[in-house]
């Protein structure tokens, strides 16, 4: 099971609403793999693991959005397990 996918697995158990977007071609990239959380409609963040991604190689992920904070010094964040990324959900 890929990181992405034991992501997904907590945020369907959590009822997050969210969309998974999986395409194996792309004009940058043979695969991209992302899955986008929203909030009421309105985007929130979104973890990624494709080609160009911090962490692609070592199949981990790169978050965006909201659950990015001031401290972690930078928009993006990568190299992260699903736990990672689930302990910023929890708080």
């Amino acid at each position: 099971m890929s990181e992405l996918d034991k992501l997904e697995a907590y945020l369907k158990a959590n009822n997050f609403e969210y969309v998974r977007i999986d395409k194996d071609e792309n004009a940058l990239c043979k695969q991209m793999h992302k899955i986008v959380v929203n909030k009421d409609g309105v985007y929130q963040w979104d973890a990624i693991c494709h080609y160009g991604s911090y962490g692609y190689e070592q199949g981990l992920l790169e978050i965006y959005g909201n659950i990015v904070t001031e401290e972690d010094g930078d928009s993006v964040v990568g190299w992260l397990t699903a736990e990672d990324v689930i302990r910023r959900l929890k708080g």
